[in-house]
């Protein structure tokens, strides 16, 4: 079977993988977090490893996907106003984006720093834990992630689901 290429087709091949190339990894951060818990040697490698790829892969390549958005609507001919799906999800994605920019990505470059000014090797015996400023920003960080990932998953979600379409991208 031949399949047929469209502008639609390349850009909606286009945006699916910069979607899973930019978030895809960052599913993996609270297992990586939790890692670095347990093995408090490796926190600043791991500390350091998700700062890198929130810096120089996920937020740069989140910057291109809203551009491949515009180049589907524009391509597929989609009546934007009467998207439902599109309407909530393109402010969710806005307000993911700068949360991730403004808020995750400040508090991910201090945990460098703070960790950075830590003596190197493992915390001092009878240590309960890393210190208060270690401690508040990983947990804001965790927050941050967790209300970043089910921004995603809601924004995926509706992409995919399209409410208030039927299968054949019409309107109901």
């Amino acid at each position: 079977m031949l399949a047929v290429w469209s502008w639609f087709t390349l850009w909606l091949y286009l945006h699916i993988l910069t979607v899973i190339v930019a978030f895809g990894p960052t599913f993996a951060f609270p297992l990586m977090s939790a890692y670095a818990g347990k093995h408090p040697e490796a926190a600043p490698t791991v500390v350091h490893l998700v700062d890198r790829i929130e810096a120089r892969m996920t937020l740069p390549i989140a910057v291109v996907v809203p551009f491949l958005g515009l180049a589907l609507i524009f391509s597929g001919h989609i009546d934007l106003w009467h998207s439902t799906w599109l309407l909530i999800a393109i402010p969710l994605y806005i307000v993911a984006f700068f949360f991730a920019l403004l808020v995750q990505a400040r508090n991910s470059a201090r945990l460098v720093r703070a960790i950075g000014s830590m003596p190197p090797g493992p915390p001092p015996e009878g240590a309960a834990g890393p210190p208060p400023e270690i401690a508040a920003l990983t947990k804001k960080l965790q927050l941050g992630g967790t209300f970043l990932t089910v921004m995603i998953v809601v924004i995926l979600l509706l992409m995919v689901w399209r409410p208030g379409e039927c299968f054949t991208g019409v309107p109901c």
